[in-house]
């Protein structure tokens, strides 16, 4: 036991040696002296070539595009003579009523109290849109 605590005080000192040479050989190197003034000049050439910018999804052209043809549906069908269109007459809706899953939804019935969560709920979630969306354009502002 004694001999193995002097073989470990003998292979730190032989470390300790060793670390102490090493250290004592290795000179100490200093930056050159624009240093500071290339590496802000790479940091501002980065900053500028790869900054954010908002693009939408959906542009103002696509949303206006949108409305309009939402529009001309509606008026379509409001102002439009339809009960004459053999076209109509043809499509079989009994496929939408009567099927496996609208006979299993049919049965479920909803309280008041749930449906006036699920209410709120849709109605707190588009004030949260606007709202999400000023922060995000404050935070794209520099």
């Amino acid at each position: 036991m004694k001999q193995l605590k002097v073989m470990q005080e003998h292979t730190e000192q032989h470390l300790d040696k060793l670390a102490k040479k090493t250290i004592m050989l290795a000179s100490v190197k200093s930056p050159s002296v624009d240093f500071t003034a290339s590496v802000m000049k790479q940091i501002e050439q980065v900053s500028t070539s790869k900054s954010m910018t908002y693009k939408p999804l959906i542009s103002k052209y696509g949303w206006f595009a949108i409305i309009v043809i939402l529009i001309g549906i509606s008026g379509l069908m409001m102002l439009g003579n339809f009960q004459d269109s053999t076209w109509l007459n043809t499509i079989d809706y009994n496929l939408i009523s009567n099927n496996k899953v609208t006979d299993a939804l049919s049965g479920i019935k909803f309280s008041k109290t749930l449906m006036y969560a699920i209410g709120f709920f849709g109605l707190v979630f588009f004030i949260q849109i606007p709202l999400m969306k000023h922060l995000i354009n404050k935070r794209l502002e520099f």
